[in-house]
């Protein structure tokens, strides 16, 4: 039988968003930040080459506002310095994948231990 703590890996991976990856987007800035559903994160690359993550980013008047990643202070940027814009998308099928493997392996683990004395550290 499953544990507890089996049960609640299996969810901790299917929350995790560990399996995304960057897709680049033509959609205005002003509609990704905004309402109704703005982006937690975007990816910028600059027309200097560089490329700067920024969580609750939102624009203002003509700037681009958001928290760096690794947080190191707010970034302003004008709108007319971003070359690229990209987007966080979730990739359903790695996410199910990793789940099943996980499943799998604790499945696994719980079969081969059926002497619970011999599957402990205590």
């Amino acid at each position: 039988m499953l544990g507890r703590r089996a049960i609640s890996a299996v969810f901790l991976v299917l929350y995790l968003p560990a399996c995304t990856f960057w897709q680049t987007t033509n959609t205005p800035l002003p509609e990704i930040t905004g309402p109704p559903e703005p982006a937690a994160s975007v990816r910028v690359t600059t027309v200097a080459g560089e490329e700067i993550e920024l969580q609750d980013p939102r624009v203002h008047a003509d700037t681009l506002i958001g928290g760096a990643v690794p947080d190191t202070g707010w970034v302003f940027l004008p709108l007319s310095d971003i070359k690229k814009v990209e987007v966080r998308k979730k990739n359903v099928l790695k996410t199910i994948g990793a789940g099943a493997l996980l499943l799998g392996i604790v499945v696994g683990v719980a079969l081969l231990c059926t002497d619970v004395g011999e599957c402990t550290s205590e």
